[in-house]
C-alpha cells in the first residue's frame, strides 16, 4: 500500500480510503486483507483486468491523435504485391511521412474509406459490375474514379507446358490446376459475366503462403488466377502472365473517395505510380 501511495504522491490512509469507497460503490470487496499482506480477490482481479484494458485503448486514442499530422496517410486497398511494392516507393520517396494500410474485399475497402479510417481505397470491378457497383457506394457518400482496364490473366512457370503461349481461352482454363492464395481471394470472388465458368474453377493448392505460391508455379504445371499486369515480385522469377481471351475478361481498375474530397499529396503521388504503372 505504501509503494502504491508513493507512485501516486499521496498518502497510505488516502489509497485505503479511496479503495474502500471504490469498493463500496462496486459492492463487492477487491481485495483481501491480513495482518502482513493485501492480495486481489477473484473479482478484484477481473476489475484490474478491465481496467488495463481500458488503459489500453486511452493510449491508442492518444497515439491517434497525436499522429494526426498533414504527413499522415490511410490507404485501403485490394490484396496485391504490386500495390504493396507502391506503398514502399511512396514510403521511400517520403521517409517523414506516417502510413497506415488495409487490404481486403470490396466491401472492407469502401467501408475503411466511408467511416474514414481510410482516404481512398483502390480496388477494381468487374465491367458488368460498375454501374451496380458506383449506384451502391453513392448511399455510402463515395465515389469512384476510374483509372484503367486491365484483363485477367493467369501466372504461370516454365515448366508449365502452356508457358511459351501469350493468351488462352476461357474453356482452356477448365483443364488447369490452381494454386489460390490470399493475395488472389479478390480476384475469385469478383463477379463476371462467365462466373458460372470461373465458378468451376477448382484450386488444388490453398496457401497464405507467398513462398509456396510462387515455388508451385516455378516448378510445376499448376497456375495462378491473377490480374495482366507485371508484379515486381515476378520479374526476379521465371513466371509469365498468359492473357485470358475475351471481353468479359476485362476488371475496371479505380479507386473510391468520400463525395467532395481532394486528395492529399500522398494520395496523388501513390496514384501517380499506380497510373504509370497501369499505362506505361
Amino acid at each position: 500500500m505504501s509503494k502504491a501511495a508513493a507512485k501516486l504522491f499521496t498518502t497510505q490512509p488516502n489509497v485505503s480510503r479511496v479503495i474502500k469507497l471504490f469498493e463500496q460503490e462496486l459492492a463487492s470487496p477487491l481485495f483481501e486483507r491480513t495482518s502482513k499482506v493485501l492480495k486481489l480477490t477473484a473479482y478484484g482481479k477481473s476489475i484490474y483486468s478491465y481496467a488495463e484494458n481500458i488503459l489500453k485503448n486511452v493510449n491508442l486514442i492518444t497515439d491517434t491523435n497525436s499522429i494526426s499530422s498533414n504527413n499522415n496517410f490511410s490507404v485501403a486497398t485490394y490484396p496485391s504485391n504490386i500495390m504493396s511494392w507502391l506503398l514502399v516507393e511512396l514510403y521511400q520517396k517520403n521517409p517523414d511521412m506516417i502510413l497506415s494500410h488495409q487490404q481486403g474485399t470490396v466491401e472492407e475497402i469502401t467501408t475503411q474509406v466511408s467511416q474514414g479510417f481510410s482516404e481512398l481505397g483502390i480496388l477494381y470491378v468487374s465491367q458488368n459490375q460498375l454501374k451496380v457497383f458506383r449506384h451502391i457506394i453513392s448511399h455510402k457518400k463515395l465515389k469512384f474514379i476510374e483509372i484503367e482496364k486491365r484483363g485477367a490473366c493467369i501466372y504461370v512457370g516454365h515448366n508449365n507446358p502452356l508457358y511459351n503461349k501469350t493468351s488462352i481461352s476461357f474453356e482452356e482454363l477448365l483443364k488447369l490446376k490452381f494454386v489460390r492464395g490470399l493475395n488472389n481471394f479478390f480476384l475469385w470472388n469478383t463477379n463476371w459475366n462467365k462466373l458460372m465458368l470461373l465458378a468451376s474453377l477448382q484450386p488444388t493448392v490453398y496457401t497464405n503462403s507467398e513462398h509456396l505460391l510462387t515455388n508451385i508455379i516455378l516448378e510445376t504445371d499448376v497456375v495462378e488466377l491473377g490480374i495482366n499486369m507485371v508484379s515486381p515480385s515476378h520479374k526476379q522469377y521465371d513466371i509469365k502472365n498468359l492473357k485470358i481471351e475475351g471481353e468479359d475478361a476485362y476488371l475496371t481498375f479505380g479507386y473510391v473517395i468520400q463525395q467532395d474530397h481532394n486528395l492529399s499529396h500522398n494520395a496523388q503521388e501513390l496514384l501517380k505510380s499506380l497510373e504509370k504503372l497501369l499505362k506505361p
